[in-house]
């Protein structure tokens, strides 16, 4: 699927389907507002190569979630509250809200009795779970996170990894990540497109990109640690190892060749 924005300031976007793309850029606000269609008469969609209507670039819309740190609304008092809140606000068209609301609540782990709990009471691990919950109250093809793994706990960040993993691999869900630690782009992401200026300067597998170190310096992106200590190695002391994604691999490497 190709996004393109215009008119004056062009961002031409190639997200694959059933895929984790990482995305590094400076400017989160304006590429989610790129991504999610917020100005959808302003954006041209491909689809297999084909530009998709206004009225198609609408249903698509609506099968897309933007999930962000929770923010508790004063007015809203429990879940369901809030739930009901997500579907009006979107003008969401669900056959069966009190199923889909159970279901969404059940796929990240939550029970029905949740419905009736005050938000207050909620961890902050329930609040994360809950919107990884209202982001599927749509049944949205493309998911995308905006700085998850800044306020996430290691607890909350493998729950949501085992997720989106289950999302893309069962239902082809397409998983999008906007974030500035590339320790974790690296890990996560099977593709990464780096963006400056509103335009796309390196769009390659995550494994790959992340190689081009020098190139990422200079345009002032963030070296993955294991990557950054793979480089000084290989430059400094001209070793043969190789660049990895697991530590203990590169240990392994590292002992090999030194």
């Amino acid at each position: 699927m190709e996004i393109r924005y215009e008119p004056s300031k062009e961002v031409s976007f190639e997200i694959n389907s059933a895929n984790i793309t990482g995305i590094a850029t400076s400017n989160h606000n304006e590429i989610i507002s790129v991504l999610a269609l917020e100005n959808i008469d302003k954006v041209d969609v491909y689809l297999d190569n084909n530009k998709i209507s206004l009225e198609e670039k609408d249903q698509l819309k609506q099968r897309i979630s933007v999930i962000k740190e929770f923010n508790s609304l004063f007015f809203i008092k429990t879940v369901e509250d809030y739930m009901n809140y997500i579907i009006k606000k979107d003008l969401l068209k669900i056959k069966d809200p009190v199923k889909k609301k159970t279901d969404s609540l059940r796929i990240v782990g939550l029970d029905q009795a949740y419905l009736k709990r005050e938000i207050e009471t909620l961890s902050s691990t329930e609040k994360f779970e809950l919107q990884l919950a209202v982001s599927l109250l749509s049944n949205p093809n493309i998911l995308i996170f905006d700085n998850p793994f800044t306020y996430l706990d290691l607890q909350q960040e493998k729950k949501l990894i085992q997720l989106v993993t289950r999302l893309k691999e069962q239902f082809s869900k397409t998983i999008i990540f906007i974030d500035d630690n590339s320790d974790k782009l690296y890990k996560y992401t099977n593709k990464m497109l780096f963006i400056k200026n509103n335009e796309i300067i390196l769009s390659a597998p995550t494994s790959e990109a992340y190689t081009r170190v020098d190139f990422l310096k200079k345009n002032r992106f963030k070296i993955p640690s294991i990557i950054q200590i793979t480089y000084l190695a290989k430059k400094s002391k001209g070793t043969k190892i190789i660049y990895h994604k697991d530590v203990r691999d590169l240990i392994k490497d590292i002992y090999k060749h030194v």
